[in-house]
């Protein structure tokens, strides 16, 4: 939103400059229905990107389907609906738009994850984290749409998945006795996701690639032979050895090693490299237990 350059903006009858790019998310005067103006035009764009715009071209004009947009918009981000576009509203669209890759985290990834979880591509927690599932299920989507593979949401590919997801919802509604009768699996998954156990744990990280590592953890796992093995060290009593858990922002891995300092609700990751050890630092993290 508002990412070119200075727009022209009629008020009163008379022109002046609106704010530049990087002011104009703080947007003095907000825009609403029955409105012409430059800025419309950009804000429908956005919607568009995002599937909230159900209309082949921008218009400029702040009618019906705009307001419904900018509504649509706001419940799916939790904001206020007033269908209004407000400062708020503005900074959170600015973000949406934005490129969302790996390490992002909010409300946009979020979004992302519930479409791409219609389309049977992410079948995991919907936690706002873009960390390795999120982008395996992205970059799933660009490859079976003849899309730019990068795992990378960019324009072109929120374009297409919201667009896709459009249509699925039309294909279920003309489906409807086959969707009444899936219901009851849908909602028996949701019971069993919803029974799993959650940990909020202090994270860090490891790598066998180093002085003195063996690259064998207390399971028997060899790290330097299988490099991409997800692993993470625990404490035996807190998560049995041999447990498949969800680490939000690293994905899915088997407890499988231990540590010395690791104790209670701690948990290590490990990692490829000792900078990218390093980089991860300590972090408190979210941690479901699978099995």
């Amino acid at each position: 939103m508002f990412k070119k350059a200075a727009l022209t903006v009629a008020i009163a009858g008379s022109a002046m400059l609106a704010p530049t790019a990087t002011q104009a998310a703080d947007l003095e005067t907000p825009l609403k229905k029955q409105m012409w103006h430059e800025d419309v035009h950009i804000l429908q764009e956005d919607l568009k990107e995002l599937g909230f715009f159900d209309y082949d071209k921008t218009t400029g004009y702040f009618g019906d389907i705009t307001q419904k947009g900018v509504e649509d918009f706001q419940k799916a981000y939790s904001l206020n609906p007033t269908g209004t576009l407000d400062k708020e509203t503005a900074k959170v669209l600015d973000k949406a738009t934005e490129l969302i890759e790996r390490g992002d985290r909010g409300k946009a990834v979020e979004h992302l994850q519930k479409h791409l979880a219609e389309l049977k591509l992410y079948t995991y927690e919907v936690d706002g984290v873009f960390g390795p599932l999120t982008e395996k299920a992205v970059t799933k989507y660009q490859e079976s749409n003849g899309l730019q593979v990068d795992g990378i949401a960019g324009p072109e590919t929120k374009a297409a998945l919201f667009d896709l997801k459009k249509s699925v919802q039309k294909d279920a509604e003309a489906e409807a006795p086959n969707k009444e009768a899936s219901e009851p699996t849908e909602t028996k998954q949701a019971t069993a996701d919803e029974e799993q156990q959650t940990l909020t744990m202090e994270a860090t990280a490891y790598t066998s690639n180093c002085d003195g590592c063996s690259g064998i953890t207390a399971t028997g796992i060899d790290l330097n032979a299988n490099p991409d093995q997800k692993v993470v060290a625990v404490d035996p009593d807190v998560i049995p050895l041999g447990t498949e858990v969800y680490v939000e922002g690293y994905g899915r891995a088997v407890a499988g090693d231990t540590g010395g300092a690791i104790d209670g609700n701690k948990i290590d990751l490990y990692v490829q490299s000792e900078q990218d050890a390093v980089n991860f630092g300590k972090q408190s993290v979210e941690v479901t237990i699978l099995n």
